[in-house]
C-alpha cells in the first residue's frame, strides 16, 4: 500500500511563512539600505521554521520548504523594492514614497518574476548548469532538520536557539553603542600626503559583521577590495590631479559621494551586461522551449 504524502500547504506553514516573510523582508530592507547588499533568507527561514514547527506534534520537511520559500520570496521582493524605488526619489520623479504605488509596483514585479522563472529555469539550470549553492545548502539544512526531527527534537531546535542568542547579542551591542554611547560605531581616518588624500575606516555594526559572516570570504574580499580601490587608489589620484578643499576627511567623503562611487556603479552595470551576454543564447532557448 502506498504511503500517503505528508501535508504540504497547511495553515501553520502558511501563517509562519507570512510572519517570517514580513520579518525577514523588513530586516533585509534595512540591511540593503544600510550596507548596500542583502542576504538570502532561505537558510535562516529554514532553521527558524524547523525550530518552530518542531513544537507541533505533526510537522514535516514539506511544510518547512513552504515556509522558507515564502520567506525567501518576501526577502527578494524587498530587495527589488529598495534597490529601485529610491532611485525615483533621487531623480526627483517622486517627492515621497507612496505606499499604494510601491505596493502596486512590487506586486507586478513579483508576478513578472514568478512568470520568468519558467524560461529562466531552463536557461540557468538545464542549459547553463549553474550550481545554485544557496539552494543546495538550503536543501541540506532541510534534510538535516528532518533527520533530527525523526531522532531528537532537541537537535532541530539548536539552530533556532543559535539565531535567538545571536539576535540578543546583536541587540545588546546596538543598545550599548547607540543608547549608552559606550563606543563609536564608525572608526575612520584620512590624511593628506602632499596633494593626495588617503583614507581608511570601518564600521562595527552587528549587521555588517553578520552580513560578512553570511556572504562568506569571497564576497567579503570583494567588498574590502572595493573600499581599498576607492580610498587607497581612486581618491588619492583624484585629489592629486584636481586638489581638494577643507579637512581631508570631509573632502574625501565629498569626492567619494560625487565622483568615486560611480566607479562601483559602472563596474556593477558592466558585470550585469556581461552576465546577460553570456546567458543570452540559453535564455532564448528557454523561452522558445
Amino acid at each position: 500500500m502506498t504511503k500517503p504524502h505528508p501535508p504540504e500547504i497547511t495553515l501553520k506553514a502558511i501563517f509562519l511563512g507570512i510572519i517570517l516573510s514580513i520579518i525577514l523582508a523588513g530586516a533585509n530592507a534595512y540591511l540593503g539600505l544600510f550596507a548596500g547588499m542583502t542576504v538570502s533568507a532561505s537558510i535562516p527561514a529554514a532553521v527558524i521554521s524547523m525550530g518552530v514547527l518542531s513544537m507541533f506534534r505533526r510537522s514535516n520537511i514539506f511544510e518547512n520548504n513552504i515556509v522558507q520559500t515564502a520567506a525567501s520570496a518576501g526577502e527578494s521582493l524587498a530587495a527589488g523594492v529598495i534597490f529601485t524605488i529610491p532611485a525615483l526619489v533621487l531623480m526627483g520623479y517622486w517627492q515621497d514614497f507612496n505606499y499604494i504605488e510601491v505596493a502596486k509596483i512590487a506586486a507586478i514585479g513579483g508576478l513578472i518574476g514568478v512568470l520568468f522563472t519558467v524560461p529562466l529555469r531552463r536557461a540557468f539550470i538545464v542549459e547553463a548548469k549553474l550550481k545554485y549553492p544557496e539552494g543546495i545548502a538550503t536543501a541540506e539544512v532541510l534534510k538535516a532538520g528532518d533527520e533530527a526531527r525523526s531522532s531528537d527534537s532537541a537537535d532541530a531546535k539548536s539552530g533556532l536557539k543559535t539565531i535567538a542568542v545571536a539576535g540578543l547579542v546583536g541587540g545588546l551591542m546596538k543598545v550599548a553603542e547607540q543608547g549608552f554611547s559606550m563606543w563609536h560605531a564608525v572608526i575612520e581616518k584620512a590624511v593628506a600626503v602632499g596633494n593626495s588624500i588617503f583614507g581608511l575606516g570601518s564600521n562595527l555594526s552587528p549587521a555588517l559583521i553578520s552580513v560578512g559572516y553570511i556572504v562568506g570570504r569571497n564576497i567579503g574580499i570583494l567588498v574590502v577590495a572595493g573600499g581599498l580601490i576607492s580610498w587607497g587608489i581612486a581618491i588619492p589620484i583624484y585629489t592629486a590631479l584636481y586638489g581638494f578643499e577643507g579637512e581631508p576627511m570631509d573632502a574625501a567623503w565629498n569626492i567619494w559621494n560625487s565622483k568615486i562611487r560611480y566607479m562601483g556603479v559602472g563596474a556593477m552595470v558592466i558585470g550585469g551586461i556581461w552576465s546577460l551576454i553570456k546567458l543570452f543564447k540559453p535564455l532564448v532557448a528557454g523561452i522558445q522551449a
